[in-house]
Formats: C-alpha cells, sequence, structure tokens
C-alpha cells in the first residue's frame, strides 16, 4: 500500500486531514506535502498512520525504507530487490491471508482424504 492511500484511509478514520496532522503532531501542511511526496515521511511517523488506517505498520516501515533506495546505484538496488521481496511477504489488505486444506475457494485443495472411512 502506498503513503498516499494510508494517509487517506487514516485521514477518514480521524475525520479529516488537519484532525490526523494533530493526532500525529504535526503541521497539516508537512502532511499535505508528505501525501503528494513533496516532503519525505520519516519512518516512525510512517508506521503510526498506517498503524491509524489499519494497515500493517511492519510493511508500512519496510516500504518506507525501499523509498529511500536509488535503483540506479548498483549496491543499493541490490539492496531495494531485496527489500522487494520482504515486502512481498507482507500481504496488503484484501489479499487472502489464510490458507484451508477445505475450503476449495482458498486454495484450491480438496478434503477427500478426510471423508474415508476407516475399516477395522
Amino acid at each position: 500500500m502506498s503513503l498516499k492511500f494510508s494517509i487517506k484511509v487514516a485521514s477518514e478514520i480521524a475525520g479529516s486531514q488537519n484532525k490526523l496532522a494533530k493526532m500525529l503532531g504535526i503541521p497539516d501542511g508537512n502532511l499535505a506535502a508528505m501525501n503528494t511526496g513533496k516532503r519525505p515521511c520519516p519512518i516512525g511517523l510512517r508506521a503510526r498512520i498506517a498503524r491509524i488506517a489499519g494497515h500493517d505498520t511492519t510493511r508500512a516501515m519496510l516500504e518506507g525504507l525501499a523509498a529511500k533506495l536509488d535503483a540506479e546505484d548498483e549496491y543499493e538496488s541490490q539492496a531495494l530487490a531485496t527489500m522487494q521481496a520482504l515486502i512481498n511477504a507482507f500481504p496488503e489488505d484484501g489479499e487472502a491471508q489464510e490458507k484451508s486444506p477445505v475450503d476449495q475457494t482458498i486454495n484450491g485443495a480438496s478434503s477427500a482424504w478426510r471423508n474415508r472411512r476407516q475399516t477395522t
């Protein structure tokens, strides 16, 4: 999820972007600048916004760290690839987060083995 999306959801929960800024203890102009990408958002603040929005704070922090890396730099691009793999390990809201051995709609598994009759 993007920072912009987290700010949008958190603002809706807080009542407005101005109220969210007050909750976070920052000037509303700073939050607006972070929302448009004109100002970087510190990692800790990113996590607080994600928590208010009900998003995964670990994923938000990893995304914040990845945003600071330069894809053009040889070493940073390697780190960015690793960070992206870590980010992908945390599903975004709305993705199926559970697997079930009997619910075919989740992962196509079959429950036939449970229906066997044991003979003794």
